[in-house]
């Protein structure tokens, strides 16, 4: 099954997403800040990064784009986590803010699950 990495730091939402995926049988990494994140992303080669938006220190955006300097990390697909909007307004976006992926942070565990599979499908294109 995939691999995802999980880059918030929230503890308890970290938790609660790894639980998740891992009960949908993917195998999960965590970071709790987007330092961590991007060393986990370099040394693991994740099939997908659920990212969070605000994080204290290097904030979401930041580490994307970092992401996307790198060599070994620029083809893995992110979805932004956020805690900013409405799962209704994620949908009327049509998934996306900006050209990114985004999960709305109130979303349930089906619509979260059928996102990451629906971006793993198509390679986060």
């Amino acid at each position: 099954m995939a691999k995802i990495l999980i880059v918030d730091d929230d503890e308890k939402m970290r938790s609660l997403y790894q639980d998740i995926l891992e009960s949908e049988g993917f195998d999960v990494l965590t970071a709790g800040n987007g330092e961590d994140g991007l060393e986990l992303a370099v040394k693991n080669a994740p099939d997908l990064i659920l990212l969070d938006v605000m994080m204290p220190g290097e904030k979401g955006d930041r580490v994307s784009n970092e992401l996307l300097e790198n060599n070994k990390t620029r083809d893995i697909p992110v979805i932004y986590l956020t805690s900013i909007i409405t799962e209704e307004e994620v949908k009327a976006q049509h998934g996306r803010i900006s050209g990114r992926f985004i999960i709305s942070k109130s979303s349930n565990r089906t619509e979260l699950v059928q996102r990451i599979k629906e971006v793993l499908s198509t390679g986060g294109k």
